[in-house]
């Protein structure tokens, strides 16, 4: 955690012209330290990432932020792990899926910057020696299976698109930390919206349809449940084991109700 007098310093190398009015922790971040900075004129989000200084994602959100689609970085100090955003004042997304968000994904999927593509495998088996992970290793296995064997939708990816990383407000939706981006199958961010929103077997082929749309004039695109399926059960383990690992145990138990209910749904 930082102190207030580190957060002053900060500012103080930032823009010394500004005055600090009042430093409020954030709570929600697990894996880094977030602060809500306010100025007579202007709230700042100061974050201070714990485990690695996040150059491509950083890089995608100044990009994306001329668009209007996620916080500006405005300071970034990688000697102290340190960031400098516009705060982004509204509520985490729930509810029905908001069709505004997905134009702004197909364009951050058609970010031209090729990086070495997150392997889901490796992810999912980091878990390989827990309870959870053995539980559900039949539910792996087959979901393994099956995306690597489907066709590849390659694109630059968040990578964590948990309902948590998109603020709504009055005007639309935006994206926030993107500390995970990078290139991976774009099915990825999809089953993420899917855990995200809730979306039942009518909204996802809504989804995957409108998808293919608005990206279908640059990429050729795969429309597949099947493959959405596999990714969206990994997706769920994945957030259920990291927030296991974190010992965050108010939100493993909502997603364990979504996993137990899509466990259901894929044995009809």
């Amino acid at each position: 955690m930082k102190t207030e007098q580190q957060i002053n310093a900060l500012f103080s190398r930032f823009d010394p012209a500004l005055t600090i009015t009042s430093i409020s922790p954030l709570v929600e971040g697990l894996s880094n330290d977030n602060y809500l900075v306010k100025t007579a004129t202007n709230s700042y989000l100061v974050k201070h990432y714990r485990d690695h200084w996040p150059a491509l994602g950083l890089a995608a959100q100044t990009h994306f932020a001329k668009q209007s689609c996620c916080p500006a970085p405005l300071w970034l100090e990688q000697a102290t792990d340190t960031a400098i955003f516009d705060y982004v004042e509204g509520r985490i997304a729930s509810g029905d899926f908001c069709d505004s968000l997905l134009p702004d994904l197909v364009n951050l999927h058609l970010y031209p910057l090729l990086t070495e593509p997150m392997d889901i495998a490796y992810e999912i088996n980091c878990y390989q020696h827990t309870t959870r992970y053995q539980q559900h290793l039949t539910l792996i296995e087959e979901s393994l299976a099956y995306i690597a064997n489907a066709p590849k939708d390659m694109g630059f990816c968040h990578n964590d698109l948990v309902k948590e990383n998109i603020i709504v407000n009055n005007s639309g939706m935006f994206l926030i930390d993107f500390e995970y981006a990078k290139s991976n199958d774009v099915y990825f961010d999809l089953a993420a919206l899917v855990v995200s929103f809730q979306l039942n077997t009518e909204q996802q082929q809504a989804l995957l349809e409108q998808y293919r749309t608005l990206i279908s004039a640059h990429h050729e695109f795969t429309l597949s449940l099947n493959k959405l399926a596999a990714f969206q059960g990994l997706f769920l383990l994945l957030c259920i084991c990291w927030y296991e690992q974190r010992g965050a145990m108010d939100k493993v138990a909502p997603l364990l109700v979504q996993l137990h209910h899509f466990i259901k749904q894929q044995k009809r």
